[in-house]
């Protein structure tokens, strides 16, 4: 769990940064409550069921489609509730410029938009600016490729 500093930490990280994802949009067109995720490389709305069943809205068709792929363990995926309470989401893991870890440092969206990648190993934080943020999704890995290194 975030202690209390780390959030104020976050937070007048943000304020420095320029909005990077319109969060603000993906939150105003949410099709319905049961959006949990929003995939940022699929500019899709998912809802993972407390069942595991995940769905992925289609808006042809203005209804929510059972999907067997795990859409919601890829990368660049921001997890809506994380975002609206904590005012961050994990979206995915990118490889430490500093450290060269693949496994610690993780891309973060804030509520803002701003997107910041954070080392754990290394301690290393990068603001993401415009110029390079398609690098860096682009370098976007999921957290599932985590638990297969490490098993």
């Amino acid at each position: 769990m975030w202690g209390f500093s780390f959030l104020l930490y976050w937070r007048s990280l943000m304020l420095k940064l320029d909005a990077i994802v319109n969060t603000q949009q993906i939150f105003e067109n949410t099709p319905s409550k049961v959006a949990t995720h929003y995939h940022l490389a699929r500019h899709s709305y998912l809802s993972l069921t407390e069942e595991g069943r995940l769905y992925i809205w289609c808006g042809v068709n203005e209804a929510w489609i059972e999907t067997q792929s795990p859409l919601h363990e890829e990368g660049l995926v921001l997890n809506l509730c994380a975002l609206a309470s904590a005012g961050v989401s994990f979206a995915g893991l990118h490889p430490c410029a500093r450290c060269h870890s693949a496994t610690h440092n993780h891309i973060m969206v804030g509520r803002d938009g701003s997107v910041v990648l954070n080392c754990l190993s290394c301690g290393s934080v990068i603001n993401v600016w415009r110029d390079i943020w398609e690098g860096v999704q682009k370098g976007a890995q999921p957290y599932t490729h985590v638990e297969s290194r490490l098993s």
